[in-house]
């Protein structure tokens, strides 16, 4: 008797959906390692399955709400620290190149004039998914521009003007950009006339300077960034001449640039350049915005969205056309370190029965036990202005994360004074 092998019709490979949705069902299986391993690979698809996610928030299962929950948090933070990509290709002049890469990015650039001349020079370019600040440097390398932050801190963007970007060396993490702005090496002799003795001293410092898209969000920093790696063309490993300090700053409204200097311990005269300079800069950051509009402005009322209840305290009219409302903000949001760093996330407005916008005066934020209060002082367009309409802007996201930046053949300062 002969005996013939079955032949299996090959089965399709499992598309992308049908991946995504067997994965969320099993969100909900019986068996623990079932459902973290449907949550460790949902994780490794990344933004692949969101619509999927967005709609399993929604499941009737709890355990399949939460964690779909919990994916869609770590898409959006994920989201928050990743740079902005562009893509362009062919030959334009440098400021339809900057122009477009602004478009992709959601960011600003603000070209020449009146801000100073600018070389316009015709480029020919194949950026394919870069991120934002890499392609901006590289058509201010080849085109003889300079890229600076505008003058004025509540315009977004930088500007790019005519001159020599200089050879700073750059380092890039995410939608943060960094460069060394100078290197100094002091060396000091002290004489010491009743001792009769002399003491020579050498010290070194590294500036940096950074900046950050206008899409990313900061409101808080550390002052200082950690050295996590130094070492020389000759094989010397650098140390840290002062101690890390938990120390943060809460952002000021429109800043986009901070600049820090980081002590080391001497570096060898004998040492050219650093092969390798990494550092570790905290920052915390907010994202996903929402606006929450009241439309009830009876003092006492409570208004609730997402996480967040506010709640109108008064409203004074002082004079005419001037409004003083003080609002109460309360929300599950952990407060952060420093507390300081909440009163950045915050913006009001307020409308009158026209549609049009008061102009906010002043916004004087407290912090109390009921969480967060703010006062604003507004002017209407006229002395008959009514407030009408608030919207409360707030981040639905915040994060603190350390980035990290790795600097690479950075010259050094090598003379020895006589």
């Amino acid at each position: 008797m002969l005996l013939f092998p079955t032949l299996l019709a090959a089965q399709p490979p499992e598309g992308p959906e049908v991946r995504v949705a067997r994965l969320i069902k099993e969100l909900s299986d019986a068996d623990f390692t079932t459902r973290r391993t449907a949550y460790q690979r949902l994780a490794k698809l990344g933004t692949q399955g969101r619509e999927q996610l967005q709609a399993a928030a929604r499941d009737a299962d709890p355990e399949v709400r939460l964690r779909a929950g919990q994916l869609l948090e770590q898409l959006r933070l994920e989201e928050l620290w990743a740079p902005s990509l562009v893509s362009l290709d062919g030959s334009r002049s440098a400021s339809e190149v900057l122009e477009e890469l602004a478009k992709q990015s959601g960011n600003h650039v603000h070209i020449g004039d009146p801000y100073g001349t600018f070389a316009d020079e015709k480029i020919d370019v194949a950026f394919d998914g870069i991120a934002y600040w890499e392609a901006v440097d590289e058509v201010c390398r080849r085109t003889g521009n300079r890229m600076r932050p505008h003058y004025d801190m509540h315009t977004p963007g930088v500007v790019v003007s005519s001159g020599s970007p200089g050879d700073y060396p750059k380092a890039y993490s995410g939608p943060v950009r960094a460069q060394i702005t100078s290197a100094k090496r002091h060396f000091v002799e002290e004489l010491d006339y009743a001792e009769g003795k002399s003491d020579l001293s050498h010290s070194f410092h590294i500036n940096v300077q950074f900046n950050w898209e206008d899409q990313f969000r900061i409101v808080g920093y550390a002052t200082q960034p950690e050295l996590v790696e130094g070492r020389t063309d000759n094989h010397v490993v650098i140390s840290s001449a002062q101690a890390n300090r938990a120390s943060w700053n809460a952002t000021s409204r429109g800043l986009r640039q901070v600049t820090s200097s980081i002590k080391l311990n001497p570096i060898p005269v004998s040492a050219q350049s650093l092969q390798v300079f990494t550092i570790r800069w905290g920052l915390i950051a907010i994202g996903d915005p929402a606006v929450l509009e009241l439309t009830d402005l009876g003092v006492g009322k409570l208004h609730a969205q997402d996480d967040l209840t506010v709640e109108i305290e008064s409203i004074e009219s002082p004079t005419d056309g001037k409004v003083v409302i003080t609002l109460s903000v309360l929300r599950d949001l952990v407060m952060p370190e420093p507390y300081e760093v909440v009163f950045r996330e915050y913006d009001v407005e307020l409308f009158d029965d026209q549609g049009e916008p008061y102009r906010v005066q002043n916004l004087s934020p407290a912090l109390t036990d009921s969480g967060v209060q703010l006062r604003v002082t507004f002017h209407g367009a006229s002395a008959k202005s009514a407030p009408k309409m608030l919207k409360l802007h707030y981040p639905r996201l915040r994060a603190r994360r350390d980035v990290e930046l790795t600097f690479r053949d950075v010259p050094l300062p090598v003379a020895r004074p006589e």
